[in-house]
């Protein structure tokens, strides 16, 4: 009963045109019923094993070690489809569109640094791109210390000790060398993870053609990051930069102490601020005494440049002390606006100091 009911109204079965194929010899229906037979087939093969991991046969995810992923903001689909089968992710881009598409994905892809592993599936590894990344976005402020840095991190949730992270950055003498710029950092990165990422930046930003240029200059990579950082915590106004720099350059070589205020305002907050306890690592006021504290960072007391950064420059700063302009000028100062005003002469530069600073 069921079978002529079934008969009845599927007439069209593919089991009863094969039959009816070769009842009456419709040899091209039935070449034409195997071919689609084998297609959809194939195609069910395909988008099964497409979808399969890379890393597919291996048991122990060690084998398969995590892979760093980003993408950009604006990335389409195609190209993330790419740096996925680039990075031996996906083992098709065609099957990872579809999916994507079809799975409306697609739209809610973030951007930002991703670890995935090619022991994931195509659907387990298109899923985690739309739950936000793996890592925590930090921003960096051009010419703060490593200790305001430190300070930074730990707020933002990177909770580890602020004197081993200020005692390896002296150790291996990375002031300076911690790039400002907006990162994407492991959330449960270490404070070595944290440091590696930020002066892998560093070495990218300061190029061989920087270097290079500052060579020509008879500069070394470190004196041009102490410079910088100098005219980072002095100078606010891009434009006056080279000018100041060409300044301070020319006070070393005619003997002068710099004389920069953000010298001593390194040395009063080294000495009077504790890591950890939110201190004003700038202060904006110096009294006379300070300018009379003993530190090879105190350059009214020592001429030539500091030991070491007093902060971290940023590209700016480095490429105004690379490309210093000469001027007639000596002296500078900043006024409450960030305007940067010159003088060739101490009485000049004294009228300036009454004008604009008292």
């Amino acid at each position: 009963m069921e079978n002529s009911y079934r008969e009845r109204n599927f007439p069209l079965s593919f089991s009863r045109l094969i039959k009816m194929a070769k009842k009456k010899n419709f040899r091209g229906l039935f070449i034409l019923l195997i071919v689609l037979s084998w297609l959809t087939t194939g195609c069910v093969v395909w988008w099964l094993l497409a979808q399969q991991p890379v890393c597919r046969y291996s048991f122990d995810r060690k084998e398969c070690p995590e892979v760093l992923l980003t993408i950009g903001k604006g990335d389409g689909l195609s190209l993330i489809s790419a740096k996925l089968k680039e990075k031996k992710l996906i083992r098709n881009t065609l099957a990872f569109k579809i999916f994507a598409l079809v799975g409306r994905y697609a739209r809610r892809f973030q951007a930002g640094d991703f670890y995935l592993s090619p022991a994931d599936s195509l659907p387990t590894i298109a899923r985690a791109l739309t739950k936000g990344t793996a890592d925590k976005k930090i921003t960096l402020i051009e010419g703060w210390r490593l200790e305001e840095i430190g300070e930074y991190l730990n707020k933002q949730g990177f909770n580890f000790d602020l004197k081993k992270w200020r005692s390896l950055i002296l150790q291996a003498n990375l002031e300076g060398s911690l790039f400002p710029d907006t990162y994407f950092v492991p959330k449960a990165a270490t404070p070595e993870k944290i440091i590696e990422i930020l002066t892998k930046n560093f070495n990218l930003k300061f190029n061989q053609e920087l270097e290079k240029a500052a060579l020509a200059k008879g500069m070394d990579k470190q004196s041009v990051l102490i410079l910088a950082s100098l005219i980072e915590r002095e100078i606010h106004r891009e434009e006056d930069r080279p000018i100041v720099a060409g300044i301070l350059l020319k006070r070393i070589t005619s003997g002068w102490p710099l004389q920069v205020d953000a010298t001593v305002q390194y040395v009063v907050s080294s000495v009077r601020c504790k890591l950890g306890a939110g201190c004003d690592w700038w202060p904006k006021r110096i009294s006379q005494s300070d300018l009379k504290i003993i530190s090879p960072f105190n350059t009214y007391l020592n001429k030539g440049l500091p030991p070491a950064p007093i902060c971290n420059p940023g590209l700016s700063a480095i490429r105004a002390v690379i490309y210093s302009r000469e001027s007639p000028f000596w002296y500078y100062l900043s006024d409450e606006k960030g305007e940067t005003h010159f003088a060739k002469t101490n009485e000049e530069h004294s009228q300036n100091i009454r004008q604009y600073l008292q």
